[in-house]
């Protein structure tokens, strides 16, 4: 594992949680916010089975696929980006980088770890996980499960007189519906932190009725048209989770697992928080077995000698979504980009890539041309992905001409 050790001796850990009982003030506890606080996070997102209540994933009694390694001295690499030139470590440092794994054609060509991360511990995904359950509901949709073309109350009733009341689950899939909501990250008085309070990704304030997701989501108006513009909204893929739990009849953790934890050859389980009525919110898992989703979705849904999800899937998803609409979110880091079926697309130099974006510097990055998935945890100061693609997208490109030889 090529850049392990040094990494770990070089960044050591702050001391949280460390010792019997850990000192008052290096405790971190999730009731009281801390938890979420920087630079606790750096711990959290590495250990937050050891906060809140989880539900495992479950993987399986087969044997991990090993991984072979082929190492490059990636940490050789000098990252132009929009603030200056920056050396691999300053990269890493400068986008609060907990862990990151480069595969090619298969192979670990590098893998290091910061801070408190380690290969065998389980850190969150964020949002990366939409693009599990975009894969899920996919796949139910290949089985006949749901129609993409149906209105939304068809599955979900309780959604009749909402936003989603006229919406498709492909509005819903492609983050195209109207929906009076403001996901301003950096407000800690936007709709996003009152909604992501009922997921149980955050505690409850004080005095304050405990609800769900179910709870809350008929109560969100509409907002001009559906199919329009893409507007990324967190409440959609509470939607969305929600109607492919109703769908299969079962819970998301068991779908995850059925189709695809159980193939790919994770190390380990992946685990979901769960929200206040015992849904399931984000996941973590580790870094590697984050990399081997990556190996997934690069193969078109093949492990081996097995088909795990239909290869039409992948092709649908690498034909991307309407530039145009997604033109209209504004995105200056992403300009030409896409969305498809809770996936980011980026359309570069003649080819598709991929990408499961999450707030705080997670992300997976699949570059099927040239055989590329880069997997990346981190813990920022601030939430939105978008503040740190001035430092993570050219490293990419520089992470993809060292292994490929092209941008």
């Amino acid at each position: 594992m090529h850049g392990v050790h040094e990494a770990q001796a070089k960044t050591g850990n702050d001391g949280w949680m460390r010792g019997f009982p850990p000192p008052p003030e290096r405790r971190i506890r999730f009731d009281d916010g801390s938890f979420n606080q920087w630079p606790q996070r750096r711990w959290t997102y590495n250990h937050v089975e050891e906060l809140v209540p989880t539900r495992a994933v479950e993987r399986g009694s087969g044997a991990a696929i090993e991984l072979p390694s082929s190492p490059l001295p990636l940490d050789d690499l000098r990252i132009a980006t929009t603030v200056g030139e920056l050396s691999w470590d300053e990269a890493l440092e400068a986008s609060f980088a907990d862990s990151q794994l480069v595969l090619h054609r298969g192979a670990v060509v590098h893998e290091t770890y910061l801070a408190e991360s380690a290969p065998h511990l389980r850190h969150l995904v964020m949002s990366c996980n939409k693009s599990m359950v975009g894969l899920i509901a996919e796949s139910l949709i290949r089985d006949g499960v749901i129609d993409p073309s149906a209105l939304v109350p068809t599955v979900l009733p309780e959604l009749a007189t909402s936003a989603w009341g006229d919406a498709t689950v492909r509005d819903v899939l492609d983050m195209r519906v109207g929906l009076e909501y403001d996901e301003d990250y950096t407000d800690p008085d936007s709709d996003v932190w009152r909604f992501i309070r009922c997921t149980g990704m955050i505690p409850a304030l004080p005095g304050h009725e405990v609800v769900g997701p179910a709870d809350v989501l008929p109560t969100f108006a509409k907002r001009g048209e559906h199919g329009e513009g893409f507007s990324y909204q967190e409440p959609n893929i509470f939607v969305l989770g929600w109607l492919v739990r109703r769908a299969a009849g079962m819970p998301l953790v068991d779908l995850v697992s059925d189709r695809v934890w159980r193939h790919i050859g994770a190390e380990r389980d992946c685990v979901h928080m769960l929200d206040p009525t015992g849904g399931e919110s984000m996941s973590a898992m580790t870094l590697r077995d984050f990399g081997r989703w990556g190996l997934l979705v690069l193969n078109r849904g093949r492990v081996g000698d097995r088909q795990v999800l239909p290869a039409e899937i992948f092709d649908e998803l690498l034909e991307g979504g309407d530039q145009a609409a997604f033109a209209v979110a504004g995105y200056d880091t992403l300009v030409g980009w896409s969305y498809r079926s809770q996936w980011w697309v980026r359309h570069v130099d003649g080819r598709t890539c991929l990408q499961a974006r999450g707030a705080y510097g997670q992300f997976l990055y699949v570059d099927p041309v040239n055989d590329l998935v880069i997997a990346r945890f981190g813990s920022a100061m601030e939430a939105p992905s978008y503040l740190l693609d001035h430092i993570t997208l050219p490293t990419i490109d520089a992470i993809t001409y060292a292994v490929a030889g092209t941008r």
